[in-house]
């Protein structure tokens, strides 16, 4: 922690007073704990949905350590000849996802791969459960100590803003599943604190800025924001540190693109298995394109995928930039500016903005702790209480149920989430092991923990909160038809419940490619849950 005497910021400011630390580090570490505890229980592998997003880094981290290559097809048989997320040249099938993320998770494969045996539909669940805490949960835990220990040391207190980060955002969604968005959230905010608030570590941000780009390309240009910093102070020994520790990823991502896809410069997106994809990768800089009022406006205010629809609470942070500046060096407040907003215009020039089944626009995730962190320096706190618990409305109740819905359901945490909880539905967990009303119940208490704890006197303004948002949720368009039978669909297929398709529609004949569909994939793994 800083001292209470005059403290000089960066180049270029004046001298201010250091601002008096408050330690609170009781309240955060066990926010912290709870979000562990809660994706120790939770586990979102759902039967006969093999999650492409997740499931094409498994077969990565299985082909290289069973087969020895990066060429994926034999384990990619085990999820079916339908599954998506595949590049394909000449009949060899590769991940169509940047290394990265499967790199990082790897040793959770590792680790479960002498006790679940070689790839196969019955070990799915527990391996990639395995994977996904080393590349997504353990890098956003990780994130939120270093967010509070250096909030802390600019006299912030960071418990309202780490309980937003990991309890009120789409973030909380992303560290449960594996997706590369809180790796890369973590990684990018993770070289923001080493370079700009402490100062030294650079050889690992460098590390952490490698494995961000390695992860998700498009990663490069917030990346280069933070580096850009480095030399508009001429920071050259920083930044020669911070080059040595990024070179080994990049040297790594020649190595692969040239082993998969013949070039150092080709990228697994131009060769997308699905034609769709594969054309739009062919538009651009690999489906990038100039940045879009339209597609930002979509990005922050979509009914179904909108930011700012999903974590309000984001507002209230953006509020608190002026006490921000106050507390923050001049190139570190600049920076955290800049470099969430290089990744929005990235972004808001890409078609694909909505990223298909998804909580929350997840491309732009890694900008989430650089949004909230300001709000560790806020003074009024009774608007932030409230709209935390309507951000935790949206993104909880979907995330603990479903956490996969289409762009069809506008405002999902009431459209999708509702409806399987009134079933009496949530996502696998182990408690569905020993009780079903405890499987639906204590994940929901550990949250409303997490959130008491933070606000404290203003829990009622947070609970005020999470009514406001079902109370919008409720003016959504009641359910076509279509979406009836989707939501029956998921619960027939995903939570194998017989029969839900037809209560779905009240009886109405089904339709004959939608029954076939649900009896094809039941085929599929993963492997069953006793929900």
């Amino acid at each position: 922690m800083e001292s209470a005497a005059v403290n000089r910021q960066s180049q270029g400011d004046s001298l201010v007073p250091a601002p008096t630390p408050v330690s609170r580090f009781p309240t955060t570490a066990t926010i912290i704990a709870l979000y562990a505890l809660l994706a120790a229980i939770v586990i979102p592998v759902f039967p006969h949905f093999p999650s492409p997003n997740e499931l094409t880094r498994w077969v990565l981290a299985a082909s290289v350590v069973d087969d020895h290559s990066l060429e994926v097809s034999r384990a990619a048989r085990v999820l079916g000849p339908q599954f998506e997320d595949l590049a394909v040249i000449d009949g060899r099938q590769y991940s169509n996802k940047a290394p990265g993320a499967a790199l990082v998770a790897s040793p959770g494969y590792l680790l479960a791969r002498p006790f679940a045996g070689p790839p196969s539909a019955g070990n799915l669940r527990p391996v990639l459960t395995a994977m996904r805490w080393f590349g997504a949960t353990l890098p956003l835990l990780l994130a939120a100590l270093g967010f509070a220990h250096c909030a802390r040391a600019r006299g912030g207190d960071p418990a309202l803003a780490i309980v937003a980060m990991l309890f009120a955002t789409p973030l909380f969604s992303y560290g449960l599943l594996l997706f590369s968005h809180a790796l890369t959230a973590a990684a990018l905010f993770g070289a923001w604190l080493l370079l700009y608030l402490r100062d030294r570590g650079g050889v690992v941000a460098g590390v952490l800025i490698g494995v961000a780009v390695a992860s998700e390309y498009p990663t490069l240009v917030p990346a280069l924001v933070l580096i850009g910093g480095l030399v508009v102070q001429r920071s050259w020994g920083r930044l020669a540190r911070v080059v040595a520790g990024g070179a080994p990823f990049a040297l790594m991502l020649a190595i692969y693109q040239k082993l998969a896809f013949g070039s150092i410069l080709a990228s697994p997106y131009t060769y997308e298995k699905l034609p769709e994809y594969r054309a739009l990768a062919h538009t651009g800089i690999f489906g990038l394109q100039a940045p879009s009022l339209g597609i930002l406006m979509r990005l922050l205010f979509d009914p179904a995928r909108g930011l700012l629809i999903f974590a309000p609470v984001i507002a209230a942070a953006l509020l608190a930039l002026p006490a921000a500046r106050r507390a923050l060096p001049r190139a570190a407040f600049v920076t955290l500016l800049l470099t969430p907003a290089a990744l929005i215009a990235v972004y808001s020039g890409y078609p694909n903005w909505h990223g298909g089944w998804n909580v929350g626009p997840r491309y732009i995730a890694g900008a989430i702790p650089f949004f909230l962190f300001p709000l560790a320096f806020a003074r009024g706190r009774r608007i932030a209480a409230i709209l935390l618990g309507a951000s935790a409305a949206a993104v909880v109740p979907i995330t603990l149920t479903f956490p996969f819905p289409d762009r069809s359901f506008i405002m999902p945490w009431s459209t999708l989430a509702l409806p399987l909880l009134r079933d009496g539905l949530v996502a696998p967990n182990l408690l569905h092991l020993v009780s079903r009303p405890l499987a639906i119940v204590i994940p929901f208490a550990i949250v409303a923990a997490a959130i008491i704890i933070a606000t404290k006197r203003n829990a009622l303004l947070a609970a005020l909160g999470v009514l406001l948002m079902f109370a919008i949720g409720s003016l959504a368009p009641a359910p076509s038809l279509t979406q009836q039978l989707r939501i029956g669909y998921i619960q027939e297929v995903c939570f194998e419940q017989r029969g839900a398709m037809a209560r779905a529609v009240g009886g109405l004949p089904l339709p004959p490619h939608a029954v076939a569909r649900a009896h094809a994939e039941a085929s599929l793994p993963p492997t069953s849950w006793p929900f």
